[in-house]
């Protein structure tokens, strides 16, 4: 158990000390931070450097704070009045507020918030009601727009925050009068991001099924209402921490509702990651004179989050990530929970003593921020293995070199799996089969309740063990793809039973939709990111197989693999026209179905039953790159490889892949070969 002396440590050091350059200045409340400047975060190579670093000789000249100034660091065009009246309309969507708390009751029910603090949460919201609510009940529209003015103003200028500034005043320094567009579209982000992910069924939807008519029309109406909101705050110039959190939660609502591969969304993360870099928040966020200890612990976990993200991100679309560990410091926050946060003094300083030397609570109990660190500290090397798989030939090397790295790779995935705690060691399956009774050891009180303990620990063991066997299967087929035949078969073999690991997680969640009701979205999570790539790799294979009449049942049992696929198929056909990634389950569920059925239908008959891409196992161009099957880059030609008469396999990203699959004609003669390289495609 630590003592008093260093929990005080882990709250004034547990990072390293602030770096020279994050402000132009070194002074502090005199002067606007540079997180709420209008030019953001300055390294180490700009414009004002050698000013910084010799402010006895050089010293930068600014303007002193002037709190009179509406408008500080810079004039903004006066608001018009057409953006006025959008304002209110916006507005006047929060009287509905009654409505919107029985939502994110229900989340908070369940875990913590998702980046914002569920106290400040809550502060947020009775602050705007209080002042606000009867004005917001009657809605008239004088009164909407004269508040609409005063949220712009508001948003105009910069929130102040020092060092001793506690929680419950940065949350009043938002809200009631202080009411900003950045903290009005957070509320409406969450409460969509909230419905999308509930099941259609849910009665939670039934009282207002007459005003807004169904779970799709509710979201997109919130979705809709937090684009303005970002676009009031794009015309404010807002650069601040609220934003950063609006920010994250409007992401991952517009990617529930249009899409993971929309591109909205990559536009959406881009800008995101830009405002992260902006704000300093990836050169370490310590606690400073301008810094309280709770506000760098969110800026650590918006920070976490975000790069987590960016690597699912990109991953998916096979896509090079946009933060680099190289530029970041890479610092986890403290395995605290968010009403732990908000705590204060001696109440803190108990919390502070129980964490270990690595930041990791010791009384069993599990906190959203617990499975954000574990997924962080993954992500880190799965950024290595991004390198390998989207690298150019030039800037990762020779094969021998591809080698070496993947081995250095293992090497870094086994410490950092013998360094997590106990609970990381306890498979899925055993949490799963403990939904419904007794809880294993090491999972205790995530959730606010016995049954919401049970539904988020499971729900976050699956993701998580789902997305390291991700990474292990972008790895292997990394270096299928890279190496180009170089212990081919060796490098296959190990291929098909990770992706057999990875599809039975995702239908063993597909086996508990009812327990997971509140958790819908991560549920079509995993039929995209991780049962896709996995899915197609085994049908791929199974063909392969059926054609050369070679089966090998010690890695890939054909009955049993047909079966998995069919209900993967199936809970593919559960995604309906409503969800945003609907298109890409659609297209991968028709194409799957289709492989299926000429690997089942009693008269087919498959081109070059003996040619000699049957030799042996999955030839290197089959599994393309290493984000999804078939979104890298350079996937190859044909399973025969390099200069033989294959299967014609296209280059491109998952949709090429998934529309060539569906498409091809298998039973037509030559078809779906590429004699003398020429591509003869037939499509329906």
């Amino acid at each position: 158990m630590a003592t008093a002396s260093s929990a005080e440590d882990k709250r004034t050091s547990s990072s390293a000390a602030q770096s020279v350059y994050a402000s132009p200045t070194g002074e502090s409340a005199s002067v606007m931070s540079f997180r709420d400047s209008k030019t953001g975060f300055l390294g180490p190579t700009s414009y004002n450097a050698v000013f910084t670093e010799n402010p006895g000789s050089l010293s930068v000249i600014t303007e002193p704070y002037d709190a009179s100034d509406p408008e500080p660091g810079g004039r903004l065009p006066p608001v018009s009045t057409e953006k006025i009246q959008q304002g209110a309309e916006v507005l006047s969507m929060l009287r509905d507020i009654p409505i919107y708390q029985r939502f994110t009751q229900r989340w908070f029910d369940l875990c913590d918030g998702i980046v914002v603090l569920q106290p400040v949460y809550w502060i947020w919201i009775d602050e705007l009601w209080s002042d606000f609510g009867r004005l917001l009940q009657e809605g008239k529209p004088d009164q909407l727009r004269s508040l609409s003015e005063l949220v712009w103003r508001n948003t105009r200028k910069p929130m102040k925050v020092h060092g001793q500034m506690t929680a419950r005043e940065w949350a009043r320094a938002a809200s009631g009068r202080n009411l900003r567009w950045e903290l009005v579209g957070t509320i409406l982000s969450m409460v969509g991001l909230i419905a999308v992910n509930l099941s259609n069924w849910d009665s939670i939807f039934d009282s207002i099924r007459e005003k807004f008519i169904d779970r799709a029309t509710f979201a997109e109406r919130m979705r809709k209402a937090s684009e303005f909101c970002l676009c009031f705050c794009y015309e404010s110039e807002v650069l601040n921490d609220i934003y950063a959190c609006f920010m994250y939660e409007d992401l991952v609502l517009v990617e529930c509702i249009k899409g993971d591969a929309h591109y909205a969304a990559w536009q959406r993360t881009g800008e995101l990651c830009d405002a992260i870099v902006a704000m300093g928040l990836h050169q370490g966020n310590p606690v400073d004179a301008q810094t309280p200890f709770f506000l760098a612990e969110l800026r650590r976990k918006i920070f976490i989050s975000v790069y987590g993200h960016d690597k699912v991100v990109a991953t998916f679309l096979g896509r090079p990530p946009r933060l680099s560990h190289r530029y970041c410091k890479m610092e986890s926050p403290l395995d605290l929970s968010d009403d732990q946060l908000f705590l204060e003094g001696p109440e803190l300083d108990a919390c502070l003593s129980t964490l270990d030397a690595n930041g990791w609570n010791t009384t069993g109990n599990l906190h959203r921020t617990t499975w954000l660190r574990v997924w962080f500290q993954h992500c880190r090397i799965r950024e290595d293995i991004l390198e390998i798989a989207l690298g150019s030939n030039n800037s990762t090397g020779s094969d021998e070199d591809i080698a070496l790295q993947a081995q250095q790779v293992r090497l870094k995935l086994e410490r950092l799996h013998d360094s997590y705690p106990s609970f990381m060691r306890i498979p899925p399956e055993e949490i799963i089969n403990a939904s419904g009774g007794t809880t294993p050891s090491g999972y205790q009180n995530f959730g606010r309740s016995e049954k919401a303990m049970r539904q988020i620990n499971a729900i976050f063991t699956l993701c998580i063990h789902a997305g390291i066997v991700h990474t292990e299967f972008l790895l292997q087929r990394a270096l299928i793809n890279r190496k180009r035949g170089l212990d081919g078969d060796c490098s296959t073999k190990e291929l098909i039973p990770t992706s057999r690991r990875m599809l039975g997680l995702v239908l063993l969640a597909q086996s508990k939709r009812d327990f997971f009701r509140d958790f819908q979205g991560d549920l079509v999570y995993l039929l995209t990111v991780e049962g896709l790539p996995a899915a197609g790799v085994l049908a791929i294979e199974l063909l392969k197989q059926e054609q050369s009449r070679i089966y090998t049942p010690d890695i890939l049992p054909r009955s049993e693999t047909i079966q998995d696929l069919s209900v993967f198929i199936s809970s593919l056909a559960t995604v309906g026209p409503g969800e945003g990634n609907f298109f890409i389950c659609n297209q991968g569920r028709r194409a799957l179905k289709r492989v299926l059925d000429q690997i089942l239908s009693p008269n087919h008959h498959l081109q070059n039953a003996s040619g000699p891409m049957f030799a042996g196992s999955l030839d290197p161009a089959v599994m393309g790159g290493a984000g999804g099957f078939g979104g890298e880059q350079d996937m190859g030609a044909a399973i025969g490889g390099a200069g033989s008469g294959g299967l014609y396999f296209p280059t491109g990203n998952d949709a090429d892949f998934l529309s060539w699959l569906e498409n091809v004609e298998w039973d037509k003669p030559g078809a779906w070969s590429v004699p003398g390289g020429s591509q003869e495609i037939g499509t329906q």
